[in-house]
């Protein structure tokens, strides 16, 4: 295989994951301060449906510091805080500087059993990997404390590029940054943001671990990427 063939990577719910994701994260700084006893991650996940930079992936947003960027998102926690456990707006406001250093805890990050595997066969058949997720200013830390950096060619972050996926220029800015007529595939778990976003883009895409009727190609394991990738173009 020609050394211009690259695999682009989803991260979270395709390579690794955060215990209790974002609903887990608010929930355990609550708890953490012995409030919220009561509340599950159920309850506060509908608070989170809107308000993040993914969820806006039409426009292009401002890069800035790592400091900024949680600071936008502070206002959105602290109503979580109020609406859903009840805080008095001085207390949520407190809470929600917390939940940066609790969502970065190293402890609370996984990555699924079948990643190291796949990425070791796929390197040894002659692919380079590209990590492309909408994640926070801090994702090249969580990366490297699962000690997966390493595996990686390059990094592409939202949170430095100001464009989230499925935006087409999330797919362009990676697809400039490599030799030209580079074979690229995009795998992932987000059928909009990583399949339909990388198709519209005129990239071929894997969905893994979830279904979808419209999915071209899909595998509940990691590993069976492996095989997508040795079908004949």
């Amino acid at each position: 295989m020609a050394d211009s063939s690259y695999i682009l990577w989803d991260f979270d719910g395709t390579l690794g994951h955060r215990t209790g994701m974002w609903s887990g994260t608010l929930l355990e700084v609550l708890q953490s301060h012995g409030v919220g006893a009561s509340l599950t991650i159920e309850q506060i996940r509908p608070y989170l449906a809107s308000g993040f930079r993914w969820h806006r992936a039409d426009v292009q947003h401002r890069s800035g510091t790592a400091d900024e960027w949680w600071l936008e998102l502070e206002p959105l926690f602290a109503r979580v805080f109020r609406e859903a456990a009840g805080l008095s707006q001085p207390q949520a406001a407190e809470l929600a500087k917390l939940v940066r250093s609790t969502y970065l805890l190293p402890t609370q990050w996984q990555l699924f059993p079948d990643v190291r595997e796949t990425l070791a066969t796929l390197t040894a058949a002659g692919w380079r990997h590209v990590l492309l997720s909408n994640h926070v200013p801090e994702f090249r830390f969580i990366v490297q404390s699962l000690g997966l950096i390493d595996h990686f060619t390059l990094i592409f972050n939202s949170a430095d590029t100001g464009f989230e996926k499925p935006h087409r220029e999330a797919f362009e800015n990676v697809r400039r940054s490599l030799p030209p007529h580079s074979k690229i595939w995009m795998v992932g778990d987000n059928f909009v943001a990583d399949i339909q976003g990388a198709e519209q883009a005129g990239i071929p895409a894997i969905l893994v671990r979830k279904s979808h009727p419209e999915a071209k190609r899909h595998t509940e394991q990691l590993t069976g990427v492996i095989a997508w990738l040795e079908e004949p173009d």
